[in-house]
Formats: C-alpha cells, sequence, structure tokens
C-alpha cells in the first residue's frame, strides 16, 4: 500500500491515479464530470493507493481535511483487481489516519451496506449526484477504533517497490518458519531460513481478508436463519431454514449423509469464520488460516 500528499507523487504516479478515476468514474460508469477538482493539490489531503505492478494504480482512495472533519472519497479499484479486496484494505487505513475524527463520505446507494462494515451510518436523505443514486454517510470514532496511524513520508520505500531478491524467497517445503514479528515500518515480517519475508507482500495477508470478504459476501446473498436436515424420507433429507418469526424455506434437498453437513455450514458459520481470517491477516498467519483461505477461494463462486 502507498501513502502520499500531492507533492510527493511523482508524475507517473500522478498520472496512474487519475487515469484509474476516470477509468471507473467517466468512462465506465458514463458520468462527464469534472474528475479534477482541486481538492488533490491541498496540502492535507493524502492518497492511499496499491500498485498494479505495471505502473499503474490498482485501486485508491484520498482523504480530505474539511476541518472539524475529514472525508473519504475517490474510492475507485480496477476492473482486473476487484474481488482482492484491496478497497477495504484502503478504507481501514483511511480511517487509521483520521485519529479520531468524524469522518463523512457520499456513497453510491447500492455500496450503503459495504461502508457500514466500517462503521459509517447514514446522516441524511439521499441525492442524485451526475445521475447516480448517492447517501449522505458518517462515522463517529468508537473506542474500538485502531490506533492512529499518522502518515509518514517514505519516498524511498514508496517510489521504489520492493523486489523478490529484497523480500527473499518463499519458503520451501520443510523450511524452518519463526514466528511473525513487526517490522520498523510497521508491516509484519515473518522470517524463513534467516531471511525476513513481508507478509504485505507475498500475498498471505490479502489472501485472507479477500477469503473474509467473499464468505461474508456469499453469506449475505444466501438463505438466512437457523438451517436444519429433516423430511420424511431418509434417504432424500431436506434442509430447511428456520426464521425466528417461525417461517421456514427450502435450502436444498440432499442425498443421505449430506443433508447435516449443508446445515452445518449455514451462514450462521460465516461471522466467526470470516473473524479468524481476519484476526490471522493481523498475524502471526495461523497456517491452518492460510490453508483454510486458499480452499474457501478456490470453491467460491
Amino acid at each position: 500500500m502507498r501513502t502520499a500528499r500531492f507533492a510527493e507523487l511523482t508524475g507517473a504516479e500522478v498520472y496512474g491515479l487519475c487515469r484509474l478515476r476516470v477509468d471507473v468514474f467517466v468512462v465506465e460508469q458514463q458520468c462527464p464530470y469534472a474528475e479534477l477538482d482541486g481538492r488533490d493539490l491541498e496540502p492535507a489531503t493524502v492518497h492511499l493507493w496499491f500498485d498494479d505492478g505495471g505502473g499503474g494504480a490498482a485501486a485508491t482512495i484520498r482523504v480530505l481535511d474539511d476541518g472539524g472533519t475529514r472525508a473519504i472519497g475517490r474510492v475507485a479499484t480496477a476492473a482486473a483487481h476487484r474481488g482482492e479486496g484491496l478497497a477495504a484494505r484502503l478504507i481501514e487505513a483511511g480511517i487509521a489516519l483520521c485519529d479520531g475524527v468524524p469522518i463523512t463520505l457520499g456513497a453510491q446507494a447500492h455500496l450503503e451496506g459495504w461502508y457500514e462494515r466500517f462503521g459509517f451510518r447514514r446522516s441524511g436523505a439521499g441525492y442524485l449526484e451526475d445521475g447516480i443514486p448517492h447517501v449522505p454517510m458518517r462515522r463517529d470514532p468508537t473506542a474500538g477504533d485502531p490506533p492512529a496511524s499518522p502518515w509518514r513520508p517514505r519516498p524511498e520505500a514508496r517510489r521504489e517497490p520492493l523486489t523478490a531478491p529484497l523480500q527473499g524467497p518463499r519458503p520451501r517445503p520443510g523450511a524452518r518458519t519463526e514466528p511473525a514479528r513487526g517490522g520498523e515500518d510497521g508491516v509484519l515480517h515473518r522470517v524463513v531460513g534467516g531471511k525476513e519475508v513481508l507478509q504485505e507482500e507475498d500475498g498471505v495477508l490479502p489472501l485472507l481478508r479477500t477469503a473474509a470478504d467473499r464468505l461474508e459476501a456469499l453469506a449475505a446473498r444466501t438463505t438466512p436463519g437457523n438451517w436444519r436436515a429433516g423430511g420424511l424420507l431418509a434417504t432424500r433429507p431436506e434442509v430447511v431454514a428456520h426464521s425466528p418469526d417461525g417461517g421456514t424455506e427450502h435450502v436444498a434437498e440432499a442425498r443421505a449423509g449430506t443433508g447435516a453437513w449443508i446445515a452445518a455450514l449455514s451462514p450462521a458459520l460465516a461471522a466467526p469464520l470470516a473473524g479468524w481470517l481476519r484476526a490471522a491477516a493481523h498475524g502471526p498467519v495461523d497456517p491452518a488460516a492460510e490453508a483454510f483461505a486458499r480452499a474457501l477461494l478456490a470453491r467460491l463462486p
């Protein structure tokens, strides 16, 4: 993840961020509007983004200083990188940058529920912006907020992505792996064969976060309720979702012996499993969580 104020950006980085925002907001959403509004240049504005590995930006947000509040906006992810959980990680980092100050944003209406995951709540009536329904949202600081993560200029780390030789090799089967620990740059490291490997760079942490995001998204669109197997035929059990108000809804018809398995894997497990994955993403990484995340992503739609 890269973080910089405008004066710290290179010309190529400015082009990459603007290209992504225009591609998403102007071209993809077919909204001809003044994308460059002048606020990128403000000394207090902080830009956060992920490099796409080819000189462009994979995802980005910006954090504005509005005096007594902060504002998060220009949340954009390149089509090729959607589903990787990059936007969620940027929002979490943006919240940490705000250090206990209320945060506002204008959310596209269909994303209101997504922003609620991060503590934002609707703060007014919906409105149309460039023909797209939006809702105003606000997030007030809470006791459970992450510790402040003030912006610190690190141009040498930001402009020179780590290369494979600097990261060290990936662990070989049977290689000795020591517990993860925090580096001076605040990123978790793990030691393999005496060499430090940045977990943020080797893909384990994004993998865990992405698996948690996908699991929660799947549960949100799955039949809710307490799933139970039953039915008149033991050889063809029926899995039924029972709601708190006494209603029922058919979920699936299973073969003998699999009805209980389907019922056990109901959406009720999504929250604790996603919580386990997110906790593992803060390190040290649990090998079981990594294995579970890989198996889950290989099977989820």
